[in-house]
């Protein structure tokens, strides 16, 4: 039996089939879009210093790595670190605070770019420092997306595709330069390593700090037996940051104390803190007393069998005695 299909149910059909290969069309080309911006990071090195009321410029680059040309608008916004003490989250400037803000400071030309496939676009950003500006650190990014993107898109997934520049600029003066070790996780009691540690640094300065946390163990002789260092990075002002590394040891016994030492600011300030460890293997010495209980009750029992062997084997010494004066009384009588 044959059915018909009526004519404006094909017209659905079809355009229902459009709209699904438009958008996945669409949603591929979104996938494959792929912007670079570089450098990753400018002047974390404290290289851009500026005095309050001057001006400065810098270049930063952005890369069209898609096989399509794109229209790229490019302006500079305030972030703060997430939770994670690594990852930048955007800012708006009425959440932005402005002790840290650089974005209103930010002039960048051209805004706009139309680059062809690996086409590479030159920003030039100019840094404006007011005449009243407080002296310390001052942050933000330089940010790339195409026009087409929702405004939606300019926050947190954006930032992860790392198509921004994370700006440090430094306004000269009177900086206060303060961190120390939050804290340092470290076992108080192990059987056995490897061991883990974490070291929090909390800076409370007014500028950035790039420090590297060094753990340096000790034996209960006062030995220095392991020299473990962590990853240097960036921990921004009036945040904390997480810094973690392994001791490989494997066995060990005693006594260890743990010092964290990290070196931060233009002053050579140091934090430091201690910690201590008991590395006694339980579990292999009980093992061990085991094994050597065993040895030593088949040593007692191998001991004990050959006594009995040796006593079965000799005659007694009554009958030797008995034996004797039967063989002096046959003698006699002969």
């Amino acid at each position: 039996m044959k059915i018909s299909c009526p004519v404006h149910h094909k017209l659905i059909t079809f355009l229902f089939l459009l709209f699904f290969v438009a958008s996945t069309r669409i949603g591929l080309a979104a996938e494959s879009m792929t912007l670079t911006a570089t450098p990753v990071r400018l002047g974390d090195d404290f290289s851009i210093r500026i005095a309050p009321g001057d001006k400065k410029q810098v270049q930063i680059k952005v890369r069209n790595g898609s096989a399509e040309s794109v229209v790229l608008e490019s302006r500079g916004i305030d972030f703060v670190v997430g939770e994670d003490g690594s990852t930048p989250v955007v800012l708006d400037a009425e959440q932005a605070d402005a002790r840290w803000s650089l974005a209103s400071w930010l002039t960048l030309a051209p805004a706009e770019h139309n680059l062809a496939s690996e086409e590479v676009a030159v920003v030039n950003v100019l840094i404006e420092v007011p005449e009243d500006a407080l002296p310390g650190g001052r942050y933000a990014m330089v940010y790339h997306r195409p026009l087409s993107a929702n405004e939606s898109d300019f926050s947190g997934s954006g930032v992860s595709q790392r198509v921004g520049t994370l700006l440090y600029v430094i306004v000269d003066g009177p900086i206060n330069e303060e961190a120390y070790i939050s804290n340092f996780a470290w076992p108080k009691f192990l059987e056995n390593g490897p061991i883990d540690f974490e070291v929090r640094v909390d800076n409370q300065s007014d500028v950035h700090i790039n420090t590297m946390p060094v753990v340096k163990v000790y034996n209960m002789f006062g030995k220095q037996v392991a020299n473990l260092e962590t990853e240097a990075k960036n921990v921004f002002p009036k945040s904390e940051r997480e810094f973690a590394g392994t001791w490989d040891k494997v066995w060990g016994f005693g006594y260890y104390k743990a010092i964290a030492e990290a070196s931060y600011g233009s002053q050579g300030g140091v934090m430091t803190a201690t910690a201590t460890m008991w590395m006694i293997p339980v579990k292999l010495i009980i093992l061990i007393l085991i094994i050597l209980l065993v040895v030593f009750i088949i040593f007692l029992s191998l001991k004990k069998r050959k006594e009995s062997v040796a006593q079965v084997a000799l005659p007694d010494a009554a009958d030797l005695e008995n034996n004797h004066e039967k063989s002096d009384n046959s003698e006699d009588k002969t």
